[in-house]
């Protein structure tokens, strides 16, 4: 008689592996349940830090205008002689130097009135009152133009005259004097100053021999105070009251081709040593 299995011994390898399986499963949820902690944290958007924004570029500077183009604009006169790189550094300047001296060699009073100082507005009304500024203004055959600096950062414009073939230089000082416009000043001229004007910078030379002038004036007025207490000590005076100004004090010169009107006169016009700078 055959002997058969249990029915539980047949089955138990499934058992064993059905067995398994739950266990398997209950420690899967048990390592999930474990891990998650719960519902899962909500994430927390970092923004980004702010972009520094780049200041606005600076406006760009106005160009400036070239003296070729504004002649032609402003219709100035073509004895008028002004080089690009010996003119001034603003359209603005360019303009008031053209303008001032196409009034000269137009023999414009009226125009160089409004555009010149109290003192010499006054030396052009007797110019003309006297009936000396014309004849010299007709005969201006060209005015050759420079501009720069002064010793203490002025700004000044020298003027060389050419009148019936010679020449006759003249220094201004100008300054904004309003919002529409500049006025000019003339400069003291030094006794001839155009035998002595020479080297690239007649603008500094000039100034040179103005410091020269001044030094030898003082040096006179010294020497002159003390002959005078010289000789009141021998006389028994007191000292040199009212006497007159030593010579060769600086003095204001006349302004433009040929001077006059009781200022230094600039003295006999002769052709220059060299070319002009920058002519």
């Amino acid at each position: 008689m055959t002997s058969r299995r249990p029915d539980f011994v047949s089955r138990r390898p499934e058992a064993i592996r059905l067995a398994g399986l739950a266990a398997g499963s209950a420690l899967l949820g048990l390592t999930l349940v474990g891990c998650g902690g719960g519902e899962p944290e909500a994430t927390v958007a970092v923004a980004p830090p702010p972009v520094r924004q780049a200041p606005p570029p600076a406006p760009p500077k106005p160009a400036v205008i070239p003296v070729s183009q504004l002649m032609t604009d402003l219709s100035i006169d073509e004895r008028i002689v002004l080089p690009e790189d010996k003119a001034p550094r603003t359209t603005e300047e360019r303009v008031a130097v053209l303008e001032f001296f196409d009034a000269f060699a137009r023999g414009d009073t009226q125009t160089l009135g409004t555009m010149m100082s109290a003192l010499d507005r006054m030396e052009l009304e007797a110019l003309r009152e006297s009936g000396a500024w014309t004849p010299t203004i007709d005969g201006i055959a060209e005015v050759m133009v420079e501009a720069g600096p002064g010793p203490f950062d002025e700004k000044c414009v020298l003027a060389l005259f050419e009148v019936d073939g010679e020449f006759q230089p003249q220094l201004w000082y100008y300054t904004q004097a309003d919002a529409d416009g500049f006025s000019f000043e003339a400069a003291p001229t030094p006794p001839g100053v155009i035998d002595k004007l020479y080297g690239d910078d007649w603008i500094a030379r000039w100034h040179e021999l103005l410091a020269e002038e001044m030094a030898l004036a003082n040096a006179l007025d010294a020497e002159f105070e003390r002959t005078q207490v010289n000789l009141s000590q021998r006389e028994g005076g007191s000292g040199p009251g009212g006497a007159a100004p030593a010579p060769g004090s600086p003095s204001r010169p006349g302004f433009g081709p040929g001077g006059g009107g009781g200022r230094r006169p600039i003295g006999k016009k002769r052709k220059p040593p060299g070319a002009m700078p920058g002519g």
